[in-house]
């Protein structure tokens, strides 16, 4: 009898760090589209009115960051969505170095009103894929 529950503890245990693994990648309970890469590099290539938003840091995004995006950190849009307010009819394209700070306010703005796509993978794919850069 012990061993069932055992084994049932560790099921459940596992099935919960998946759960909170999925949620975190943006598989799961979400209001926005995660896209590739190659989907973002289309739609940036052919929706000129598409916004793109860095959400890393500004030394990150001195670094590098994809053309015609504009920088406003994760940090600054917890505290203040004033600053997008005037996107809120327009499609917007949310990076972050890997895609999790982008999940995380794709999730807050989603929640807001907001048309998000969040780019999965963020930079990193970006980069990996050979796409456009640009840098300050």
């Amino acid at each position: 009898m012990t061993d069932k529950i055992i084994n049932y503890l560790i099921w459940l245990m596992m099935s919960m760090m998946f759960g909170y693994f999925a949620f975190t990648k943006g598989w799961i309970f979400n209001d926005f589209e995660n896209i590739s890469t190659q989907e973002a590099k289309y739609l940036i290539e052919n929706d000129k009115n598409l916004i793109i938003i860095d959400v890393r840091s500004h030394l990150e995004y001195q670094k590098d960051f994809i053309p015609r995006a504009i920088n406003i950190s994760a940090s600054k849009l917890k505290n203040n969505l004033e600053d997008i307010n005037r996107f809120k009819s327009q499609k917007i394209l949310l990076y972050s170095e890997r895609g999790v700070r982008s999940i995380e306010i794709s999730r807050l703005l989603s929640s807001k009103g907001f048309t998000i796509l969040n780019l999965n993978g963020g930079m990193v794919f970006w980069i990996r894929r050979g796409y456009a850069i640009s840098n300050i």
